[in-house]
């Protein structure tokens, strides 16, 4: 397969894009600076630019077969950026005949009861982009996670459809290697799947 990974300059991006290498796809990593992007690869094309920029997105992820972003609100000010950027994301995707999205989030994304203080944007965000997914179309999955936390992986996960995970951490590559998964499990269409690192 081709998949854009929006993203792919973070801990769970770099990860995921040396995962979907191991296993032989191409890769398109979409990176806001690729100055900072030191990976190569005959099957990896690394593409610069902002998510909100629609031609730049629409490039990456011409000719794929799936698309996954693993982009995030890193600070509060920022908002909405997040959420617009997943809406040019989902419309390149849908321009360019692109069917499987996998996104990634966190918890807040399950419900709608108000969260205060510091992730309040955060959790504005990710539902803002589940309603976007909602209405897309497309064959969509979001991944949940709790926590993304530096430790060493597991090499497998806990994954729980349409319901937090029992645990809340997860390693950055245990989350790349379920977002991988995600393109190609069918049964997670069109819902949102709470992972975690396994027991």
């Amino acid at each position: 397969m081709r998949i854009t990974v929006v993203g792919a300059g973070g801990r769970t991006g770099r990860s995921l894009v040396e995962q979907a290498l191991e296993h032989g796809h191409e890769v398109a990593a979409f990176v806001r600076n690729a100055s900072r992007f030191e990976m190569a690869g005959e099957r990896l094309e690394v593409h610069e630019g902002d998510a909100m920029d629609a031609d730049a997105v629409g490039e990456a992820i011409r000719g794929s077969d799936a698309v996954i972003s693993v982009i995030a609100l890193v600070r509060a000010e920022d908002e909405p950026e997040y959420s617009e950027s997943t809406r040019t994301i989902v419309a390149a995707a849908a321009a360019e005949g692109v069917r499987r999205i996998v996104v990634t989030a966190n918890n807040d994304v399950f419900g709608d009861d108000e969260v205060g203080g510091e992730f309040a944007a955060q959790a504005r965000e990710h539902r803002r982009n589940r309603e976007t997914l909602k209405a897309s179309g497309l064959d969509w999955t979001i991944l949940a996670a709790g926590w993304v936390v530096d430790e060493p992986p597991g090499g497998t996960y806990e994954a729980t459809e349409d319901a937090r995970a029992s645990r809340r951490k997860i390693a950055p590559s245990d989350f790349a290697k379920a977002a991988l998964d995600a393109v190609t499990r069918e049964d997670w269409v069109g819902h949102i799947v709470g992972v975690a690192g396994a027991a």
